[in-house]
């Protein structure tokens, strides 16, 4: 009896820490799975409620009810979240690109009056008004005074590609550059996962390649997963590319995007080719990126070869969570393999 319940409480563990794991990496629940789609929107600029309702599974024939039962009761009580990614919280790019928050704006003080009055206005959401104080202020500096605040423009920025305004926040960003305002790369990130996430990549291609200071990570990675999720593997490979040439390191996110991609569209033997080359560039895989995996062995019906794979996690480094398991539970359903259903809850 106590081992059922050990048996039960670990992956309800497993599954709390993958909640967590899919909240960093910007998966937007939907109905009954995971999605990299952003939420839409109400008028108040809020995430919408989810409203829709799990498919109705059919019944299952008379000669199978005995082993789905079986199944069944095995089971434990969680959902079968899709095993992917990510890309680059609130609006999940935009919040990996965004910098801690400023010594002076966790205070509320600054010298600079303009700052102050930016900063009231961003908290009462007053974005039109905050936009039109930063083309004043950089129209009116003249090389005197002092430039926007930097942090405070960001945030702005954040806040309008929030809510699907990517034409203004272009504005605040070429205003806080015009007035000699010090942009760094924390800006120019939000302003590129913005125009990812509402489908702008043309704009976020040549926002990238005109800007002044060094990309990161961060900055492409957005970028990379919009043209994934459009089917543009090759533009998505060129773009990493790119990224290599001009000194960018790719990180973790950027090559799990890349590879769920690959295995989508060119099968698990390419993407254990993409997993070669992101360990030769030093950059090392985590859980996600091993799940993301397992799941293109399964969707080619290798259900053998991903319970070979999740044996060998732990040469890597790494336990199987909760959606290591239920990513091979479907398929393993989904071949109508029962007894090996049984044998992996054992």
């Amino acid at each position: 009896m106590r081992q059922q319940e050990a048996a039960k409480e670990k992956p309800r563990r497993a599954l709390e820490m993958a909640s967590q794991e899919r909240a960093q990496l910007g998966l937007w629940k939907r109905g009954n799975r995971y999605s990299s789609d952003p939420v839409p929107l109400n008028l108040h600029g809020d995430a919408a409620p989810n409203t829709t309702r799990p498919p109705r599974l059919a019944a299952a024939p008379p000669s199978r009810r005995r082993h789905h039962g079986r199944a069944r009761a095995l089971l434990p009580s969680f959902p079968f979240p899709h095993a992917s990614i990510p890309s680059p919280k609130p609006h999940s790019h935009i919040a990996a690109a965004t910098r801690p928050e400023a010594p002076n704006a966790a205070s509320g003080s600054s010298s600079n009056p303009a700052s102050n009055r930016l900063r009231r206005l961003i908290a009462r959401e007053d974005l039109a008004e905050a936009a039109r104080l930063v083309e004043r202020s950089a129209a009116s500096r003249g090389g005197r005074g002092e430039a926007p605040d930097v942090y405070l423009c960001t945030k702005l920025i954040r806040n309008l590609c929030r809510r699907g305004r990517t034409s203004d926040a272009a504005r605040v960003l070429r205003a806080a550059e015009g007035a000699g305002a010090p942009v760094d790369v924390f800006a120019y990130n939000t302003l590129v996962a913005g125009y990812c996430r509402y489908g702008q990549l043309d704009a976020a291609r040549r926002l990238i390649a005109a800007m002044p200071v060094p990309p990161d990570a961060y900055t492409y990675t957005p970028l990379i997963r919009g043209l994934c999720d459009r089917g543009r593997v090759g533009d998505a490979v060129s773009l990493l590319d790119d990224m290599l040439r001009r000194g960018c390191q790719p990180n973790v996110f950027t090559y799990t995007v890349l590879l769920e991609a690959v295995c989508k569209n060119s099968g698990f033997g390419q993407a254990m080719t993409v997993l070669d080359e992101m360990r030769a560039k030093g950059c090392t895989p985590n859980i996600v990126t091993y799940n993301v995996i397992i799941n293109g062995i399964c969707r080619e019906g290798r259900v053998d070869d991903a319970r070979e794979f999740l044996n060998r996690l732990s040469s890597y480094g790494f336990q199987p969570d909760t959606v290591s398991y239920t990513t091979v539970l479907k398929g393993l359903c989904a071949a109508k393999r029962w007894e090996d259903v049984e044998e992996l809850f054992a």
